[in-house]
């Protein structure tokens, strides 16, 4: 949950929406916003992990913390004399060097005292790239800082925190502006020919669970298609494209099927499409040890491109969080709840490989193997989506924490 509270605290030091996210693009590829973060390289030299190497230098036990030249932290400190800096203002206030407070603060500190150029873009830029590449050049410096690629990647991180705190919180205000209401729902092509149609019974809905296809066709094409005989067959062909291949999961016997699906239109626009009565028995996640949230979660499948297009992947996680807002809607789910079943306590949002890892699933490795490229987890989805319900970017523990760090600020 560090995401949404180190937005709040960067907010409140009066940086625009824009330079927030340049510098916290920046810290991701650093240290995946870990506070505790020791650089992986140094892991196994020291024979630490980032736990237990963060409390040898808060107990003493380590004592080479400043001399060791491993990179730690949000910003992956590394020169002697910026950790020895850290380790200070840490002492001086009482604090570990892997709490989240600490190294913001000191973060601002350093960006106040030694880094006034970075600091005076990231309070006046409104360009994503501009604050991402004056953090990099001028304050980070890892080796490969001047490779074009590595710029772009670094403000591609960026411009996804900006698009869920700053677009995001924009658009969708009080929540009534959410994309799919029960007046809007999503597109319908219910695939009444499919296996999984006609064999699936009802089912209780307890949640949404999230599915990506683990091959690279974006196109909605290659999955949905109409029925045969429906009225509006011609209409959906014209929406989603035509398969020529014949294999869609409308055509082909196939002892599987989910909801939903989410890519792109024959226009190239990123849509859900409804493919089935949301509470039927899903046969998307298979069976675990200790059973299957099948029986209950309602299931949707991503459309995967190779992974590498920041822009689609934005798109299509946006589209994915709508879609789960509205059914969470629909369905009254608590997004940051969990229901028991199996005996098992399941969050009501999850992924595939969630399943798999409470013993209610098979094992693919959907969708983790994708979110966490561009800065992503499934506690992202559920905060986004809470968000989008409530109108706005925080939760009760969010709130509480930059209070603490506000009221830490004045002290």
């Amino acid at each position: 949950m560090n995401e949404a509270a180190i937005w709040g605290f960067l907010k409140s030091q009066g940086m625009t929406d824009a330079g927030v996210a340049g510098l916290m693009g920046n810290l991701f590829a650093e240290s995946g916003l870990n506070p505790k973060n020791l650089q992986n390289s140094y892991e196994k030299k020291l024979g630490f992990t980032d736990a237990t190497y963060t409390v040898a230098v808060d107990n003493g036990t380590y004592t080479n913390f400043v001399r060791d030249s491993a990179g730690y932290g949000l910003c992956q400190w590394t020169y002697w004399s910026r950790k020895q800096a850290l380790y200070a203002f840490c002492k001086a206030i009482g604090a570990s060097i892997g709490d989240l407070d600490a190294p913001l603060r000191f973060l601002m500190k350093e960006l106040t005292e030694s880094f006034k150029s970075v600091l005076g873009v990231l309070m006046t830029t409104t360009s994503v790239r501009e604050a991402s590449d004056a953090v990099l050049l001028q304050f980070e410096r890892p080796a490969k800082m001047n490779d074009p690629a590595v710029q772009q990647k670094r403000a591609g991180y960026g411009q996804n925190y900006y698009n869920q705190f700053a677009i995001m919180a924009a658009e969708k205000g009080d929540g009534s502006k959410m994309k799919y209401t029960s007046t809007n729902p999503p597109m319908k092509c219910f695939m009444r020919q499919s296996s999984w149609y006609k064999g699936a019974g009802k089912t209780t809905i307890r949640g949404v669970l999230w599915h990506s296809t683990g091959a690279n066709n974006p196109n909605l094409k290659r999955y949905v298609q109409p029925d045969d005989n429906t009225a509006d067959r011609a209409k959906m062909l014209e929406l989603l494209g035509v398969n020529k291949s014949g294999n869609d999961w409308n055509h082909i016997s196939r002892e599987a099927g989910v909801h939903a699906w989410v890519g792109k239109l024959a226009s190239g626009e990123v849509a859900s499409v409804q493919v089935g009565d949301w509470d039927k028995k899903a046969w998307g996640c298979g069976s675990g040890k200790k059973g299957s949230c099948n029986n209950g979660w309602i299931q949707f499948e991503i459309c995967e491109d190779n992974l590498s297009d920041p822009v689609y992947f934005e798109k299509v996680y946006r589209e994915a969080v709508e879609l789960t807002a509205y059914l969470c809607k629909l369905y009254n789910l608590d997004p940051q709840g969990t229901v028991t079943y199996s005996g098992v306590r399941v969050p009501v949002i999850l992924c595939h490989q969630d399943s798999y890892q409470i013993g209610l699933g098979s094992n693919h490795g959907d969708v983790l193997h994708w979110l966490p490229k561009y800065g992503k987890s499934m506690q992202t989805v559920r905060d986004n989506v809470s968000a989008l319900l409530a109108g706005t970017n925080t939760n009760k523990e969010e709130d509480s924490y930059l209070e603490l760090v506000l009221i830490s600020i004045l002290v």
